[in-house]
């Protein structure tokens, strides 16, 4: 006779019970606290991909929590940090980006942002905004179909905010990627974008946070194309962080508060400390 499991065993599910227990105990709040303690003045940066309208609520209370416990950080707030300027505020710093040029993150994100006082990083593959919104071909995330910003939507986030490469066609940069396909990708994107916004693009992020969608080649190419570039491996940004390897943490706007308090408490960043390594080594430029 099989056995009925009567709740998802999931990793989804786990990290979420698991977020959850750790909560209540105090895990997340020690482990946020020790953070502040020990590493001095630093930067989360957090990504989040689609915030649907349905989840506006709950992506709120995220904000609410961010404002009682960081504050916001704006391309001067960075380069102040990595380049050992003293950092201002008692409070770490957080930067909160969102992939992918959905056309959520002008109707529901920008809205809310500024209702909280924050800077959006919006990091947008250029080459898909070209498409028209009623195009059947729109951009895939997540298994849904979602429409991509419009230009003028993408240019009111970038008067308001802060705007960046996500590559042209949203393209992971793995070591299987053609050369020239990689050009079009890093320095096309930049050079895109800066015909769009009129004003030069400093800011790249790579696609997929998998350790086989960084590559030596492309990261040669970032280095050359830009100042900044941020990666997916979870660990928090300090004076002298290599401007080019500037971690996220992903969370997403359905996600729990136990579970937002779980991805900043810093254990997250212990268990991706092998794979951050090999991941540095590999796109170091020195």
């Amino acid at each position: 006779m099989p056995i009925s499991i009567p709740f998802d065993l999931t990793p989804n599910h786990l990290k979420r019970a698991g977020a959850q227990a750790f909560d209540m105990v105090g895990v997340n709040r020690i482990g946020f606290g020790l953070q502040k303690m020990l590493l001095g003045p630093f930067i989360r940066a957090v990504n989040y991909h689609v915030v649907n309208a349905e989840q506006a609520g709950n992506f709120e209370r995220h904000l609410q929590y961010y404002q009682s416990h960081f504050v916001s950080v704006d391309r001067g707030g960075l380069e102040a940090l990595v380049s050992g300027s003293e950092w201002p505020d008692r409070q770490p710093g957080l930067i909160l980006s969102f992939d992918d040029g959905h056309q959520t993150h002008y109707d529901v994100v920008a809205p809310l942002l500024e209702k909280y006082g924050f800077t959006g990083w919006f990091f947008v593959p250029v080459g898909l905004m070209d498409l028209d919104p009623s195009d059947d071909e729109d951009f895939m995330s997540n298994g849904e179909r979602d429409l991509v910003l419009s230009m003028e939507q993408l240019k009111y986030l970038d008067e308001r905010h802060i705007v960046g490469s996500h590559s042209e066609t949203h393209c992971r940069l793995g070591q299987d990627v053609p050369q020239e396909r990689m050009e079009s990708e890093i320095l096309g994107s930049r050079v895109h974008l800066e015909n769009v916004l009129g004003h030069p693009i400093e800011i790249f992020c790579w696609v997929g946070g998998e350790e086989e969608n960084y590559s030596r080649e492309a990261a040669k190419l970032v280095r050359r194309s830009y100042k900044y570039s941020f990666m997916t491996n979870n660990a928090v940004i300090r004076a002298g962080t290599n401007r080019l390897q500037l971690q996220r943490t992903n969370i997403e706007a359905e996600d729990p508060l136990s579970l937002v308090r779980f991805q900043l408490s810093g254990l997250i960043d212990l268990y991706y400390w092998r794979k951050r390594r090999r991941v540095n080594d590999l796109t170091d430029w020195n």
